[in-house]
Parts: structure tokens; sequence; C-alpha cells
């Protein structure tokens, strides 16, 4: 707003003097243009305040659900208050240089010139403009590139399963209808099986939680032969009951051993599967099958359960987080937590079958709840919802200060080759080539660029800093994302600099030389 100020101030520099030869005082004309900069402002904040009542129904969609009262943002009588203020304040800023400049210069020089040359005051003033502009876009374009960079690695994130073609819901079975393991067994047994039966469906399995949910039961666990390590220094692991075709159906890969069958009942063998982390942890260098374990505690007589596979790391609070110590136990042996998820492996959209499973957990019975029905793509896509709202808000900022960068250069630029129309004329009927005069008025904005990017790079090494909790398999000062992000704006200066330039070398020498 500054420049395009400071450039209208340039171009009534002769109506600004005939103004002051007739009478009129600075401090009226000062007024003056301090109030038209004002009115511009408060109209800019009056459309900007409109286009945000839609930018706000368009923010909502994006807005993760685990974001606390976000359904209740609005623009209330505070946002209201900033955005007047903001404009106002904005309009007296930027309405001081342009009036400053305007109503302070040799009126004589300027009638004898007829306003040609503006002065090198205002053109130094759009040129630190300029360089401020770049500042500020370059360093929230490396904030944005560090974090699309980050948001694309974690997308990119084995979370230990596969999760395409997955469905999920949720059943907790009320204790008085199912108050004993037997009757809650006999309920996901045949729940299973008629699930598998649903055209579509490969493999059913049930599950205490699921991954990526932030839920998970925990307990501490004894390895068998070991010394008790004291309640302080118990391994804490993540307890998960599943039935026998959870990993076939989650897509976790088996690494040694065994998974549970339908042979490991109640009355069988106790068994365990234990995580990758958690056989490199509790028995480093050695191989855990075969080994036993039991809930941490005093009493001699407890139960002690077989350690008959290794399976592959899950994460299970989120994909930036690292996998935890984690065991999985059969619920027809668990005596404690029961399952409450009930996932579905399909061979078609797994959304379409939703209808289809459901029916068939009424059909056992029509009173059971079902809720929480979702893809585990979905769920994936959710647990990195807050790093894609954030990578988006800064990539919308960085945008616009790109765009609003690329027009301050075109506009400095322009007028640059407006103001040196005659300068540019005598120079190519001197015999200036076009190209020398391309590379003239292209060079000039590239080294306001290349000034706003040694200033954004300092501001930038500050702002990596600051977020470098929010970067995640990316450094602060990934060469990459700078190196990147600097050839983007120098070309995107080029672009904004050639316009003008190619304007430039068309010029008529000999209407530059009547010019004005």
């Amino acid at each position: 707003m500054a420049n395009l100020l400071l450039a209208r101030a340039a171009v009534r520099q002769k109506e600004i003097a005939l103004r002051l030869a007739v009478g009129a005082s600075r401090s009226r004309l000062m007024r003056q243009f301090l109030t038209e900069s004002v009115l511009l402002s408060v109209f800019g904040g009056a459309v900007g305040l409109f286009l945000s009542l839609a930018g706000l129904d368009l923010l909502k969609r994006f807005i993760p659900p685990n974001i606390s009262h976000a359904e209740a943002a609005t623009i209330d009588a505070k946002v209201l208050s900033f955005t007047v203020l903001v404009s106002l304040v904005t309009g007296l800023i930027f309405g001081i240089a342009p009036a400053t400049q305007a109503a302070n210069f040799n009126l004589n020089d300027t009638l004898k010139e007829s306003g040609r040359d503006p002065g090198s005051g205002g053109n130094r003033i759009r040129g630190l403009l300029v360089i401020s502009e770049v500042a500020v876009s370059f360093v929230l374009l490396i904030g944005a590139g560090l974090l699309i960079n980050s948001f694309m690695r974690l997308r990119n994130v084995d979370p230990g399963f596969r999760p395409e073609k997955l469905l999920t819901m949720k059943i907790v079975l009320p204790e008085v209808r199912y108050p004993d393991r037997a009757t809650r067994s006999a309920f996901y047994t045949e729940l299973i099986r008629q699930v598998e039966t649903v055209p579509g469906v490969k493999s059913a399995a049930v599950a205490t939680s699921l991954p990526l949910t932030d839920t998970g039961n925990s307990i501490g666990i004894s390895i068998e032969g070991r010394p008790d390590p004291g309640p302080d220094h118990v391994p804490i692991v993540i307890t998960r009951i599943v039935s026998s075709r959870y990993f076939e159906t989650m897509g976790i890969p088996l690494l040694k051993g065994r998974v549970f069958t339908e042979q490991d009942r109640a009355e069988s063998t106790g068994v365990v599967v234990v995580s990758e982390i958690t056989a490199r942890r509790l028995w480093p260098g050695e191989d855990p099958t075969g080994k036993r374990i039991s809930g941490w505690s005093t009493d001699p007589q407890r139960k002690w359960v077989q350690i008959i596979g290794v399976v592959k790391d899950v994460r299970q609070f989120g994909l930036a987080a690292d996998p935890k110590l984690q065991i999985y136990l059969p619920y027809e042996q668990a005596r404690f937590f029961e399952p409450r998820a009930l996932i579905v492996r399909t061979d078609v959209d797994p959304m379409s079958l939703a209808t289809m499973v459901r029916r068939t957990v009424w059909e056992i019975d029509k009173d059971q709840p079902v809720s929480d029905i979702s893809s585990m793509e979905e769920i994936v896509s959710q647990s990195v919802a807050r790093q894609r709202f954030s990578t988006l808000l800064l990539g919308v900022f960085a945008s616009l200060a790109l765009l609003l960068a690329a027009v301050g250069i075109y506009g400095v630029m322009s007028y640059s080759v407006a103001q040196r129309t005659h300068e540019i004329g005598i120079r190519i009927a001197l015999g200036a080539q076009r190209s020398d005069v391309l590379k003239m008025t292209v060079g000039e904005g590239l080294r306001l660029v290349s000034t706003g990017l040694v200033i954004g790079l300092a501001g930038a090494l500050i702002l990596t800093r600051l977020m470098s909790s929010l970067l995640f398999g990316v450094s602060a000062n990934d060469p990459t994302t700078f190196i990147t992000i600097s050839v983007i704006l120098v070309s995107v200066a080029v672009l904004a600099s050639y316009v003008p330039a190619l304007r430039a070398t068309r010029v008529d020498p000999m209407f530059a030389l009547r010019y004005q």
C-alpha cells in the first residue's frame, strides 16, 4: 500500500505544485494525503472483513476436530475492533511517507521539470519497501516449505500396518447383558464368524483399541528369571487384547515365531506376542520366543505367559511419535481389558460395507450399540490433521506474501520504467542494444530481491529455531528447502521484473525523446 501511495504521490507532484502555487498550505496537503490513505485502508479493511466471512466457513472445514471450540470461532466484537484498528493504523502509517514526500519538495524545480523526476528519496523508500516484502515473504516461505517437507515425510512414515481397505467401528458390550468373560467371548466369536461371511470381507478381528487413536491400556511386567527391579523400574508396556486373525486383518508382519490361532483358548497355555522394539529393549541380542513374562506382581504364584512370536512395531499415538513397548494377548485368555473395536479387511471400499456389517452386529444382538464407524485410512489422516492444518495456514500466508512481493516488485519496476522513459530512449538512440536495456531493468529488480533475501535469511534462521518442535524428519536449517525457496523467490522476481523490462525495450526513441 505504501508503495502504491508513494508512486501515486510522485505522479501527482505537478498537481501538488500547482496547489501550493495558488496558496494551499503544506499541512493541508498532508491532511489530504492522510485522509485518502485512511479511507483506502478502511475500505480495504471492509472488503477484507466481507471476504473473511466466507473464508471463515472455508477455514472451519480444515480445522481438525481435536482442536477444542473450533466450531465456535466467529467474527465477534473483538475481531471487528481489531480489524478496524489495524485498518486505521495502516492508513496512518503508510500515508505518512507519501504525504511527507509530497509536501516537502522544491516548488520551483517541480514546476520547471513538470514533475518528471520525483527524486531519489521516493525511489529509495519504494526500494526499501520491496526489500521488506521480499524479506517477509522469504521468511514465511521458508516456514511453509519446512512444514510441507515435514508433512510429506510424516505421511510417508510406515505405521506398521496396512491401513487401506480397513473398516473399523466401536462395539462396547454392556455388563448387564454380558456379565462374564464367557458370554463376551461367545459374542465376539460369533460376530467374527458372521462378519467374515459378508460378501467383500476378507477377514475380521476385534481388539481393545486401534492404533493412532491415542488410546491403549498399559501394564507393568515381570520377566521370568530376572530379579524384581522394584516399582519405579518396572517395564511398562502397552497391552492390546486381540482375536486370532488380528495381525492378518491389520496387515502387521510377523517377524519371528507365530501369531495366535483358534487353539489359543482360555484353557490353553497362556501365550503372548511382543513387538519388535519390546524384544530389542527387554531381550537385547536374544531371541525372546519361548521366554515367559507376567503382569508385575510380588505374588510368587502369579500367572506366566509364554512369548510365541515377534511382530513389527506399530505406531500407537501418532505417526510422529516413536513406537512404544507393546504386547498382544488373545482375548479368550485375557482376564482384563475387553475388546472394543471391530476391524474388517475388505476387497472393496470399506465404507460401502459399513451398513451390512452393522446389520450383522444387530442380527446377533439387536440392542447392541455400534459407533465411530470409519475407515482406517481416515484414522491415519486424522492423526496428522493438526500438522496438515498448520501447514495449510502457513502455506496460505506464505503464498499471499509471495503474491504481494511480486506485485511490489512489478509496481516498482513499472514505475521506474515509466519515469526513465526519456533516459531509456536516449540510451537506445545512442546505440544501446535492447538486450542491454532488458538486463539493466531486470538487474535493478534482482538487486532489490537479493538484498531482501539476505535480510530474510537472518529472519528465517530465527523462525526455524522457534518452529523446530513442529518439524518431523527434517532439519530446521534444511539446505534443500532454503535453496528451493530462494530459487522460487528469485524466479518470481525475475518474472515480475521481466514484463516492465520488456516494455522498456520497446520504447520508441523518438517518442521517448519527446516524453514530457
